[in-house]
């Protein structure tokens, strides 16, 4: 009877721990895929998100005089 119960309860663990292996590779695959498509949406904003353009006055000077930047339009 001993070794029945003994048996029944490793039974029971191991059942436990492989369930617990299968909730925690399941969570871990969905913060994965979780991140992948933070990232993937991130990149495509960066990509094709609005950008400002910034026009390029070819009489305009640009210098720091150490307290701080001085642009001349």
């Amino acid at each position: 009877m001993q070794n029945l119960r003994t048996l029944i309860v490793a039974v029971v663990g191991v059942a436990i721990a492989a369930l617990t292996v299968v909730v925690l590779a399941t969570v871990g695959l969905a913060i994965v895929g979780f991140a992948v498509v933070a990232g993937s949406i991130g990149l495509l904003v960066a990509k094709f998100g609005r950008t400002s353009k910034v026009r390029k006055n070819p009489d305009s000077r640009v210098w720091n005089d150490g307290h701080g930047t001085i642009i001349d339009l």
